[in-house]
């Protein structure tokens, strides 16, 4: 209804802005270029001009000279046009068809009212387009309506426009001068209207018409030509009739307001552009066929009111969805989805009040809002109580106990002597907790609570202000939500509105920075998922992937951006593509969970490649998507740290066991030969049978203390050196491919398990090994790896690792020089001999020794030594953990 008032009232501003216009809006300027491509219209003039091109005026005898040749040639009238300095009329015997005027128009007839009334040119704005002429006995109307030769021409004051299509200049003319040589031709002038100029040209007023004409400036008696030729001609110009236009402008605005909402911005260019040359063309068709003007202005101006009418009214509409949809968005963003009800809810306190109770069992609560743009508080809701239990009477926040919640911004506590409520028993609590939300004192929650034999006031008063601050910003969001509706329900602001789309922006602004935000952090997490992840579509596209996918990826040469779900599990896994495709349909159709064994020395863990369905959420009303599935996921589950805590396990049990079994050993033959001695021997045999179950028992002890270390913490924990070497050797990648090294390891028969920090202890063994690789001197190079042999009635503290090659090794003080380096100049440097000179130091918290030596040409010889795992330890002599 609104689009339809702004319509009406919008081609109303056109046709009365028309009115003000010749021919109406632009149009006449139209028209005038229309000149330059149309043609002339096909007339017999019936006009004729004498043009005194001299520098005086013609004398007596020259204009009888002029009537006489005239008459005898066959004109039908004669208008001689005096001088406009002279006041005199010609006083001779002349015929009837004579007629003598002037150009100085109305006031030569009040002072000659006998003489005969041309037309009257009318200006707008400087441009001489129309003429009228009233109703009199002695007019140029007169005139022609005697003459039978000239078609009968109503009596009218109207106005008339002129059609400057007949071009003024191209009408039949002589100079006075040609014609008292004598060269009237009497077929110019026989039976037309001939107008005798008196006086030169440059002493009568010249009149300004149109660019488009060769003479753009016209003198008096060449618009009183123009405009007999108009009138006999019926060649004026004629704008359509005002019902016409109303109901073509009414029905062109409304036309093009409801097709613009049809197209896009390209369709609505084209709609318009093509809309505005249709009806130039038809401008130009009726001017030249029809001397008819069609309002081509008044029609471009109301499709360009009625394109801004549809760009404010999508403008609008889009406003009120992008602001339901931020509100929604900011909503989501802040993870609070509030209910409708509560946001529209008059009186939402209530539901929030008995929110509050069933987690605190409160004895009485208050709540208490804040007057808009005031200190005062007005009490709203009451929970086993009534507001009349109020003691404090004048509520104003800036009093205490108030000011005194204010000033700590947390719950207060009601001193003893002081009652917020009457009848307070001795046994509740009194509370008073402000409402603040961004700064803004929204309110104020006064309760009590009857403490029992479990009730902690710190536990209590935590839970207040956890709750205070929940439900200041819902109050808040409430708030904001009950003050932008007001705003936007007002249709002045609806309609005149400056500031909305700062302020919609701002909020589009807000709720972006929240999905930044959300984002981010959804992208933080995923990237730091202890497991390689890719999302594909049902497509087989991928989606997305983290930072642990993308160094898989790389490590497999996979380029997973342009692989399909299918090409890399065929690629992964070895299956035949058919079994894939099987799969595929089970994971899709079925949502089965598929899963795989993932091993390449390429990497350096081994993996479980779990491909699993993502459904859609249920709640989500998705008609885009035909599918149920969102896509599929490909999670490359890193089984190595698993391994490695079994793997641990596994090497403590088995140590265990085998020093259980020792001593059992010893156990049997101590029981064998204790039972063959006497005397002083047998108390010996006690003696070591009581050495080695106390021995057996401390290592329970030790292995039970353990196997709860492994599981809460990675520090300080027993490993097999031997499986951490060969794995490391294995892992190795640095070897260059013209060099074939060999490994000759030693160990023991019973490989004791030392005390190592894991990863320090890794990234020593990788410097060692590609130290040792890099410096052997032959093309078939050997490595030796030999551990000492630390026996079970050894009393060895230390586990020793000797490593050697025959290599180039490097001179003394080269060596000697490092060792005076820093740690921090050791760790800025990234050569292996730097990285081991540096962990040797590191090691040292944990127990561990390092001793480097070298002989240039002899290569390299790197001794460890590391604290040994054994029962016998004392918790003194045991590395800290």
């Amino acid at each position: 209804m609104i689009d339809i008032t702004i319509g009406v009232v919008a081609v109303a501003a056109v046709l009365a802005l028309s009115l003000t216009m010749p021919l109406g809006i632009f149009n006449a300027k139209l028209t005038d270029a229309f000149l330059y491509i149309s043609p002339a219209p096909d007339f017999t003039p019936t006009t004729f001009t004498i043009k005194n091109t001299g520098s005086v005026d013609l004398t007596d005898n020259e204009i009888n000279s002029l009537v006489r040749q005239l008459n005898n040639a066959g004109a039908a009238h004669i208008l001689i046009l005096d001088n406009y300095s002279r006041s005199t009329t010609r006083a001779y015997n002349w015929p009837n068809n004579v007629h003598v005027t002037s150009s100085r128009g109305q006031d030569f007839l009040k002072e000659y009212p006998n003489s005969l009334q041309l037309f009257e040119l009318n200006s707008d704005n400087g441009n001489y387009r129309s003429f009228s002429l009233a109703s009199a006995d002695n007019s140029i109307l007169t005139l022609l309506n005697s003459n039978k030769s000239f078609s009968k021409v109503s009596d009218t004051d109207e106005q008339r426009f002129f059609n400057f299509a007949i071009r003024p200049g191209l009408l039949p003319n002589i100079t006075a001068q040609q014609a008292l040589n004598g060269d009237i031709i009497r077929s110019l002038v026989a039976d037309k209207i001939v107008f005798i100029q008196v006086s030169p040209g440059n002493r009568y007023e010249r009149f300004y018409v149109a660019e488009s004409l060769e003479q753009d400036y016209q003198t008096y008696v060449e618009m009183q030509a123009l405009a007999v030729e108009t009138i006999v001609q019926d060649l004026d110009l004629e704008p359509l009739p005002m019902v016409v236009i109303v109901l073509l402008l009414l029905s062109a605005y409304f036309t093009a307001f409801f097709l613009l909402q049809v197209f896009n911005t390209n369709g609505i260019l084209l709609f318009e552009g093509t809309q505005l040359a249709i009806a130039l063309l038809l401008s130009y068709l009726l001017f030249v066929s029809f001397q008819l003007v069609f309002p081509f202005g008044e029609l471009f101006l109301t499709q360009l009111i009625a394109l801004l009418q549809f760009l404010i009214s999508e403008r609008r509409r889009e406003s009120q969805i992008m602001s339901s949809r931020t509100a929604k968005l900011q909503t989501r963003l802040n993870q609070r989805m509030l209910p409708g009800s509560f946001l529209q809810a008059e009186d939402p306190w209530k539901n929030l009040h008995v929110f509050i109770d069933q987690h605190l069992n409160m004895q009485r609560s208050i709540l208490l809002d804040r007057v808009a743009q005031d200190h005062r508080l007005v009490a709203i809701h009451s929970l086993n109580c009534t507001i009349e239990d109020i003691e404090e009477r004048r509520r104003d926040f800036q009093r205490a106990p108030y000011s005194d919640a204010l000033q700590t911004q947390r719950p207060h506590r009601i001193g003893e002597g002081k009652s917020y409520f009457k009848n307070a028993t001795r046994s509740e609590i009194e509370y008073i907790v402000p409402l603040v939300f961004a700064g803004d004192v929204l309110g104020f929650w006064a309760l009590t609570v009857e403490p029992d034999e479990q009730w902690n006031a710190n536990i209590f008063e935590q839970n207040l202000i956890s709750f205070s601050r929940e439900l200041a910003e819902l109050l808040y969001h409430r708030s904001k939500f009950v003050e932008r509706t007001t705003k936007e329900n007002r249709w002045l602001r609806q309609v005149v509105n400056l500031n909305y789309a700062v302020k919609e922006h701002r909020e589009l602004d807000s709720a972006i920075e929240l999905l930044e935000r959300r984002l981010g952090l959804l992208q933080n997490v995923f990237n730091r998922n202890t497991s390689a992840l890719a999302l594909y579509n049902l497509f087989g596209q991928v989606l997305t992937s983290n930072q642990k996918m993308d160094k898989i990826a790389n490590a497999l040469d996979l380029k997973i951006f342009t692989m399909s779900a299918h090409d890399l599990l065929v690629e992964l896994t070895g299956e035949q593509s058919a079994n894939i495709k099987r799969l595929m349909l089970q994971i899709t159709l079925h949502q089965r969970t598929v899963e795989w064994p993932i091993s390449s020395p390429k990497l350096e863990s081994d993996y479980i490649l779990r491909v699993l369905p993502i459904e859609r959420e249920n709640n989500r009303n998705d008609d885009m998507s035909p599918f149920l599935l969102a896509g599929i996921l490909f999670e490359f589950v890193d089984v190595h740290s698993v391994q490695q805590v079994v793997e641990r396990k596994r090497e403590l049990h088995q140590y265990y066991f085998n020093k259980l079994e020792a001593d059992f050993t010893t156990i049997r033959q101590v029981t064998e030969e204790l039972a063959e001695v006497t005397g002083t021997q047998h108390q010996h045999y006690l003696k070591q049978l009581r050495s080695t179950l106390d021995k057996a028992s401390r290592l329970s002890v030790t292995v039970e203390r353990m196997l709860e270390l492994q599981q809460h913490s990675s520090e300080i924990i027993p490993a097999n050196p031997a499986r951490l070497i060969t794995n490391r050797v294995r892992k190795l990648v640095k070897t260059p491919e013209s060099k074939v090294v060999k490994f000759d390891y030693e160990w023991p028969d019973v490989i004791p398990l030392v005390m190592v920090s894991l990863e320090p202890f890794r990234q020593l063994l990788d410097a060692i090994l590609n130290l040792l690789v890099k410096d052997v001197d032959t093309d078939a190079g050997v490595i030796k790896v030999a551990m000492n042999a630390c026996v079970y009635e050894d009393s060895c503290r230390r586990t020793q690792i000797l490593f050697t090659n025959n290599g180039y090794g490097v001179p003394q003080e080269r060596l000697d020089s490092l060792r005076e380096l820093t740690n921090f100049e050791l760790f800025n440097e990234g050569s292996e001999l730097f990285t081991i000179i540096y962990l040797g130091r590191q090691i040292e918290d944990w127990g561990a020794q390092l001793e480097l030596s070298t002989e240039l040409g002899k290569g390299f010889q790197i001794k460890l030594l590391l604290p040994t795992f054994d029962a016998d330890l004392n918790d003194r002599e045991r590395p800290a953990q």
